[in-house]
């Protein structure tokens, strides 16, 4: 089944601020944690939020019951509410949506003017109620026509949107209004990332067959997707979670879009993603279907990446002219196929948000994979030793570590010293860890093999720990807000999407600089040097579609991604059939 994915689906920016807020604010202090109401209107964040130890204040307690933290929700609160809260001696979190901010401060200025405030929008919203808070007795709510026609108004008035409120129903209303009240003063409040989805949804329309709602049935904007969908004749599917599809319902259609509400998760987003494109559609092209099935095996087995590095350390022989064999091919293979593969096993605590169709699988193989890991780590220390005792005492060495990653080994002195009681709670650890193994045992390891370190095993070194970092943090961006929720503190999560974005970029111009550079000078074998090139145009042309939001999620963004070494790995491989004259 093809799946298109709307741009903008999931947490908007004011939805994002807060519950990163709640999270930061839980994986850092911790205590006693409240939010004053549900912080959004999605229950599958809630829950989380609940599994963390995070409560829900329904009302204003007694001050002497109150110690602790109390976030102010997305919607906001009324003012009295707020300041209620920090009298009963609570310390106060605003996490109100910027643009819920900006409405509260338009009411709040026109109310001393001695304006009356409409605002348009659900009466019983959260949003609409904690506005009403700041416009004070005068103020009106029209939810539909019959509230516009039956409006009473005397003297000077404003007009506010809910900022969630469908566009071409808020201008319907305002006109009714003004004609019969004219003079109003009309303030267009609704939030800019509520009007791009909007559009997008009805540009979606008229690409896909159906179209899948994603998220809370209590929010109003995921709503409202969902019937400007149906008003243009789609068949539309809202559901809160991957287990409401239905395969029998969903497989006549060809083509499927999938959009979200403001306050749905992209973990919540992308398991629908890989559970829809799971779906065979009747008509499918048979091939087509079961290269996709191949794809994901490969992906899901980490055959694919052990295939990839397999591959890459025959180039990375060649880049520091050493003659490739296929004992160090093997020898990579076997090691990263084995360390991904355990470390997988054995921590899925953030799969359960960003993958869960794959911690099934892992669950249901379970013995499978860890029986064909050890097997395969045996026999890389095996050729290891046939390699020599350097290359075996290294690749021993790695594979303790490795496997150690996830498990909690420091001593309980040095742990309360250094706050982490294993290697992945170390901030930043699995993105800098699993490219300086990669790095050690494509370039290191076949270099003490064969003669000892160079200056060109150095500076392969560099430019292979550099393209796996890039690599990694990419896989980390894919699995953001998982990660932030169950506590990793990754390189996205430390400096947040755009910055890992901006610092990647930096790492691509490096690496584009590299061959450039040290193969002229020497310290890369020409032509294989140069031959890097084309394999870094991929990668970089992967980082600036995927960061456009060009790519769908899931098994194929994945696969797009590791590619890149093959074809890295290729293009140096096929530098051995140029004529001598080029080399």
């Amino acid at each position: 089944m093809k799946v298109y994915i709307a741009k903008k689906a999931g947490f908007c920016m004011g939805v994002r601020r807060a519950v990163d807020l709640t999270i930061n604010l839980v994986n850092r202090e911790g205590g006693n944690i409240s939010t004053y109401g549900p912080l959004i209107h999605n229950p599958q964040v809630l829950a989380v939020l609940e599994d963390k130890g995070v409560g829900v204040l329904r009302e204003v307690p007694a001050a002497s019951s109150a110690p602790g933290t109390v976030i102010i929700r997305a919607h906001g609160v009324p003012p009295a509410e707020k300041e209620a809260l920090q009298d009963a001696g609570l310390q106060v979190k605003d996490a109100t949506c910027p643009r819920v901010l900006k409405v509260q401060a338009i009411i709040s200025r026109h109310r001393k003017l001695g304006m009356t405030t409409v605002i348009i929008g659900d009466r019983n919203h959260a949003e609409v109620e904690g506005l009403m808070g700041y416009a004070g007795p005068d103020c009106r709510v029209v939810s539909n026509e019959a509230d516009a026609e039956a409006l009473s108004l005397e003297g000077e008035y404003i007009i506010v949107s809910q900022t969630t409120q469908d566009e071409l129903s808020f201008n319907q209303l305002c006109r009714i209004i003004q004609d019969h009240h004219p003079g109003g003063r009309v303030f267009s409040t609704i939030c800019d990332s509520t009007h791009k989805r909007q559009h997008e949804v009805r540009k979606l329309c008229q690409t896909v067959d159906a179209l899948v709602v994603v998220g809370g049935r209590a929010s109003a904007n995921t709503k409202r997707l969902a019937e400007i969908a149906t008003g243009m004749g789609k068949e539309v599917f809202l559901i809160e979670t991957e287990s409401e599809i239905d395969p029998d319902m969903l497989n006549s259609f060809k083509r499927v879009g999938v959009t979200a509400g403001a306050s749905t998760p992209t973990w919540m987003i992308n398991r629908v993603v890989r559970t829809l494109e799971a779906i065979p559609c009747h008509g499918d092209n048979p091939l087509r279907a079961l290269s996709f099935r191949v794809m994901r095996w490969l992906m899901a087995s980490n055959l694919y990446v052990a295939a990839g590095g397999g591959i890459m350390t025959g180039a990375c022989c060649l880049l520091q002219g050493i003659q490739p064999t296929w004992q160090l091919m093997v020898i990579a293979f076997g090691y990263l196929f084995a360390m991904h593969n355990l470390n997988r096993i054995t921590d899925q605590r953030a799969k359960i948000f960003n993958d869960p169709i794959l911690m099934n699988f892992y669950i249901n193989n379970r013995n499978i994979f860890f029986l064909s890991s050890v097997t395969a780590l045996i026999a890389a220390l095996a050729i290891g030793w046939l390699e020599g005792s350097g290359p075996f005492i290294l690749l021993l060495i790695m594979s303790i570590f490795g496997t150690l990653y996830s498990v909690k080994f420091i001593p309980p002195s040095i742990s309360g010293l250094l706050k982490v009681k294993m290697l992945k709670e170390i901030p930043g650890s699995k993105t800098i860890f699993v490219a300086l193994a990669w790095a050690m045992v494509l370039t290191i390891l076949p270099a003490m093999s064969q003669g000892g370190i160079t200056p060109l095993t150095v500076s392969t070194f560099i430019f292979i720990l550099l393209l796996v970092l890039v690599r990694n943090a990419v896989f980390d961006l894919f699995d953001l807000q998982g990660d932030r929720i169950v506590g990793k503190e990754t390189m996205p999560v430390l400096l947040g999407f755009h910055k890992t974005m901006v610092l990647l970029k930096i790492i691509m111009a490096i690496l584009f600089v590299m061959p450039l550079i040290l193969t002229p000078m020497g310290l890369m074998i020409r032509p294989y040097g140069y031959l890097l090139l084309p394999g870094l145009v991929y990668l970089f042309l992967f980082l600036v579609f995927y960061e456009k939001g060009y790519y769908t999620p899931g098994v194929r963004l994945e696969f797009a991604l590791e590619t890149a070494f093959i074809i890295i790995g290729f293009s140096i491989w096929l530098g051995t059939l140029l004529p001598d004259i080029l080399i």
